[in-house]
């Protein structure tokens, strides 16, 4: 199963090549790599610019933004050193100044519900990703890395999501002990399936730790807050909730941020992740 089987329609529009802006002497080259973040959040829009770009140009940022992310693909596939995914990707960050990265959602879908069915608790099938995770991203960056010593890469874990109608579906899918059995007893479903989801996070935060070219930034509560939710904040969210239902719409297929203004300020989820990210890496980073 995969991360965007659900929104399959609306990727073939959202997949389309990012926006490159005029070379001037002040752009830095950015790819983005993964799976259908990268090309919902910076493979273009109806606007012909994405989310990633309208968000760089509202602070001044030239860039030039080379997107290779694939819709559905997963970290085992991209660390493949026999792939076409990896080469690809070392292939275009030998000329990048940033490498954006979003990967691991698919991999949960692919793993937890086949590793749920042999008995095993959330937390034992959260450890079996996380591990396998912090492998194959490992191989990943460090790939990139060697292709590219002065390449900065950044990566975050999913945002707070499956808030839309009929999507929580999704979510006991993914970690079905969380809704059935002991697991349910023992907390809140949505606190157990949370805690293992952002175990993903936590993987771009172990492998930052070890890494000086690798920046993790965490997005986690950003629509919670937004929402109005007091128990959540940027960094730190409410764990006995989902996302809200405008953030992660069915429309999106519960695990795409929605594109409808929201909210005093008029923005999207869409458009708040990516100032957000600005806020987090790309006013340092990128020195704009």
């Amino acid at each position: 199963m995969y991360f965007s089987n659900v929104v399959a329609a609306l990727l073939l529009m959202s997949s389309a090549s990012a926006f490159n802006s005029t070379s001037i002497v002040d752009e830095q080259k950015i790819v983005v790599a993964g799976d259908s973040w990268g090309t919902v959040l910076a493979g273009g829009s109806a606007l012909g610019i994405s989310y990633l770009e309208r968000a760089l140009r509202g602070h001044s940022c030239p860039s030039n933004v080379q997107n290779i992310a694939i819709p559905g693909t997963t970290a085992t596939e991209w660390s493949d050193p026999d792939g076409n995914y990896l080469s690809t990707l070392v292939k275009a960050a030998s000329g990048a100044d940033h490498v954006w990265i979003t990967l691991m959602g698919n991999d949960a879908l692919e793993q937890m519900p086949s590793c749920a069915r042999t008995g095993k608790s959330s937390s034992e099938c959260g450890d079996q990703l996380y591990d396998d995770m912090v492998d194959k991203m490992g191989q990943i960056v460090d790939a990139v890395h060697e292709a590219n010593k002065d390449a900065k890469v950044v990566g975050m874990g999913y945002e707070m999501m499956f808030g839309g109608a009929g999507c929580g579906v999704i979510a006991a899918d993914l970690f079905p002990q969380c809704w059935i059995g002991e697991e349910k007893s023992d907390q809140s479903s949505i606190r157990c399936f949370n805690t293992q989801v952002l175990r993903m996070q936590g993987v771009w935060d172990e492998l930052a730790s070890t890494r000086d070219f690798l920046t993790s930034i965490n997005l986690l509560g950003l629509t919670q807050a937004a929402d109005g939710d007091e128990e959540a904040l940027i960094g730190q969210p409410n764990l006995d909730k989902l996302g809200p239902h405008w953030a992660w719409p069915d429309y999106e297929g519960c695990i795409h941020p929605g594109i409808l203004p929201h909210g005093d300020a008029k923005l999207s989820a869409a458009e708040m992740l990516m100032e957000e990210m600005y806020n987090q890496y790309w006013s340092e980073a990128y020195s704009c």
